[in-house]
């Protein structure tokens, strides 16, 4: 009898906390679920309609376009309702989406201030809102989204300074700022990321010098500070511990001093763009040994001295860009044994052409910088090259 009783009670406690289990789920799906239906009503315009016919209550939100639920709990984990020509604002609701890893919002007509809300959302990974119309100042609570990898905010309105509290998110690999209004000084914090690979920052309005602390970020692949105001020199061992970079884009601001000569230290280097800056002194011989650099920019910058022989080093080279740089002497004629070479351009300097070159440049492109290039007709150009990230 004692038996019975027991095993009657463990019966009794099992079916209670499957019943609770049960309701608990029930209320997590709920609540994914009014998160949701909170987005839906804010957005003022569907001009496909894709939300419209599909986000309903007679269906499982895990059905949802857009909507991916985890096997285990059914909860939404990710939201990806980028591209659909959406214009709204984000409610604080979305914060409730407590499992989400995943959220894409870009390529919409989203507006307003990110809701303080979207900090609780700590399990969250991945955060792209590029191409909206977000505005405000970045928020600082990003700062407490600790497992974050990718931040892609480009293409935005946001205004102010980036917020210190951005280089606690230790697993950032990818930061993306461009193309917003932001300014200010760029904190040396960012040199606490030590994991990340790519850093945008290009098209705002920052000041002062390249934090010298990104420099150490062994990590890095691409560095993109194209058309700020930043100033100061470029330290000469800059490549040092850049092991990785491949793409490095500087230009358009107001660099000065003379072009690093650790720069044959970046061996992965495929695209260095440091036109209309203030750069002086030569292109010191010896620094151009890389094997894989394809896209060189060096114009509108106050150079000295004659184009190096070695420059012909650069075997796979496609587009070479100095324009209006104060170079003086013959080009090499070794440049043009480049086989790989596409797009060339010494406008605005006073170079002769040696001997055994195949000549004076004959095709003009209009605009600036490499878009003004000449060119050899004989390569075959369609069309003229830019100098900034293009992604």
């Amino acid at each position: 009898m004692e038996r019975t009783c027991s095993a009657l009670l463990h019966v009794a406690l099992l079916v209670h906390c499957l019943l609770a289990c049960l309701a608990g789920s029930v209320t997590n799906i709920t609540s994914d679920q009014s998160s949701l239906l909170a987005l839906k009503a804010h957005i003022a315009l569907n001009s496909r309609g894709v939300l419209a016919n599909n986000w309903s209550t007679t269906t499982s939100i895990c059905n949802w376009i857009g909507v991916t639920c985890g096997t285990r709990h059914l909860r939404v984990t990710s939201l990806n309702i980028s591209n659909m020509g959406l214009e709204g604002t984000i409610p604080p609701h979305l914060g409730n989406l407590s499992f989400l890893v995943s959220l894409d919002l870009s390529t919409n007509n989203f507006s307003g201030h990110l809701p303080y809300e979207l900090s609780h959302l700590r399990r969250l990974k991945f955060m792209n809102l590029e191409i909206n119309k977000f505005s405000g100042q970045l928020p600082s609570w990003l700062g407490v989204l600790a497992e974050l990898q990718e931040l892609i905010l480009r293409n935005n309105s946001f205004t102010g300074t980036i917020p210190l509290s951005l280089s606690n998110i230790s697993m950032l690999e990818h930061l993306d700022l461009a193309s917003n209004f932001l300014h200010g000084m760029i904190p040396q914090e960012v040199g606490n990321l030590h994991h990340l690979k790519f850093l945008n920052m290009q098209y705002n309005q920052f000041v002062g010098s390249v934090p010298l602390t990104i420099f150490n970020i062994s990590s890095l692949q691409v560095i993109a500070f194209t058309n700020n105001s930043l100033s100061g020199n470029l330290p000469m061992d800059m490549c040092h511990r850049l092991s990785n970079l491949q793409l490095l884009y500087l230009s358009l601001n107001e660099l000065y001093g003379e072009i690093p000569s650790s720069l044959y230290e970046c061996s992965k280097l495929q695209i260095l763009s440091l036109s209309y800056n203030k750069f002086n002194g030569p292109i010191r011989r010896g620094i151009w040994n890389s094997t894989v650099l394809r896209h060189l920019y060096l114009g509108e910058n106050n150079l000295e001295g004659e184009i190096p022989e070695d420059l012909g080093n650069l075997r796979n080279l496609e587009l070479l860009s100095i324009e209006y740089a104060r170079l003086v002497g013959r080009i090499p004629s070794s440049i043009f044994n480049i086989t790989s070479l596409k797009h060339i351009s010494f406008f605005g300097n006073n170079l002769t052409v040696t001997k055994h070159s195949p000549g004076p440049p004959g095709v003009q492109c209009p605009g600036k910088g490499a878009e003004r290039a000449h060119m050899p007709t004989s390569m075959g150009i369609e069309r003229c090259p830019r100098d900034g990230l293009n992604h």
